[in-house]
């Protein structure tokens, strides 16, 4: 390639490269709000040290020099640059020895795309993140205001009238430290859907007439309703090749506890102990509902990003199929809308798209 060529495909190189890293930085410094915690500041500290490589990547094929003498250190870089490999030096903010890579440039431009779209695809992680979490928390600051609600909290047992807005108060201040976190199956989802059933009114069942063939209590009804949905659930997943196979009511040992309550000898003082052991059994099987159901939106969602990063190491990752069929499997994966048969079928679309684009 003549002199003058390679000048003009350094320069545009250059100009990309400049204009990602400003386009980046935008991103960053306008989407993350400090002070940011766990997997946030995870997340964050993972885009800045993108834009640190990247700003490393277009630093090396700039054509300009500012420094001392600097006709003669412009000569020398445009020497450097006429020729493949270029040399790239990556520095590092930890007081680590730089790096020194030879690169192609057409290495360079495809290595600094490569950090400007995971930029991007962070960013979105924390906006979705954000927009999912404000969404859980609005619906619970409805229920929160809902004098029926903070009935049904009195009747849990809350001991404070305005104990469900203290806990939604502490949930909010963990989501605005940690939205990427908080969006993900763990201990704040447990928290907020512990809120939320509590608030929840409590049925009050009729006393069953005599001869009555269903004398079921409202803690054996709810416990049963709790049982047969994990167990659906788990089916659920197990038609989807998702979790152990197992079943995962029978580490809660709560065949027992109904057939005592089913026992017609009961001990009547023992009747208000045995309704609240009922109820703690069927919040610990909704608990482990939400459990299953988190590993589940875990194992989909790295299946799904595994595939996102053979289609990226093809060089596909951006094929307007399988954008569009990454977009529709993301969308399945929202935590507000997640259900288990319909996001495995569209992971396992994506997969299929990948497989035949890469092939």
């Amino acid at each position: 390639m003549p002199d003058g060529d390679r000048l003009d495909a350094v320069r545009a190189a250059h100009g990309l490269a400049a204009e990602w890293l400003l386009e980046a930085q935008a991103l960053i410094t306008g989407e993350f709000r400090a002070p940011l915690t766990g997997v946030t500041a995870g997340t964050e500290n993972a885009a800045w040290d993108e834009l640190h490589v990247l700003g490393c990547l277009s630093l090396a094929i700039d054509p300009m020099d500012d420094g001392p003498d600097p006709a003669v250190r412009r000569n020398d870089r445009l020497a450097r640059l006429l020729t493949d490999p270029i040399e790239v030096t990556f520095t590092s903010a930890t007081g680590e020895a730089p790096r020194i890579e030879r690169l192609s440039l057409d290495e360079i431009v495809a290595a600094a795309r490569e950090r400007r779209a995971t930029i991007r695809r962070l960013v979105d992680a924390y906006r979705a993140a954000v927009r999912f979490v404000e969404a859980d928390l609005d619906r619970l600051r409805k229920e929160v205001a809902d004098p029926r609600h903070r009935a049904g909290a009195a009747d849990r047992g809350a001991t404070a009238p305005d104990a469900p807005a203290v806990r939604l108060a502490g949930l909010e201040q963990e989501a605005a430290a940690d939205p990427v976190g908080c969006a993900r199956p763990g201990p704040w989802r447990d928290a907020l859907d512990g809120l939320a059933d509590d608030l929840a009114p409590v049925p009050r069942a009729p006393a069953p007439a005599p001869g009555d063939p269903d004398r079921r209590t409202s803690g054996e009804r709810r416990l049963c309703s709790s049982v047969k949905r994990l167990r659906e659930l788990a089916a659920e997943a197990a038609r989807e090749g998702l979790g152990d196979g197992g079943d995962p009511v029978a580490a809660l040992d709560v065949d027992g506890l109904l057939a005592r309550a089913a026992s017609p000898g009961a001990p009547a003082g023992s009747a208000a102990e045995l309704e609240t052991a009922l109820d703690r059994a069927a919040a610990q099987v909704d608990t482990a509902r939400r459990r299953l159901r988190g590993r589940c939106h875990l194992e989909l969602g790295g299946r799904l990003e595994a595939y996102r990063q053979r289609a990226a190491d093809e060089g596909r990752a951006e094929h307007p199929d399988l954008e569009q069929s990454y977009r529709e499997a993301r969308d399945r994966l929202r935590p507000d809308r997640f259900a288990v048969t319909a996001a495995s079928r569209a992971v396992r679309a994506y997969q299929q798209a990948v497989n035949e684009v890469t092939r």
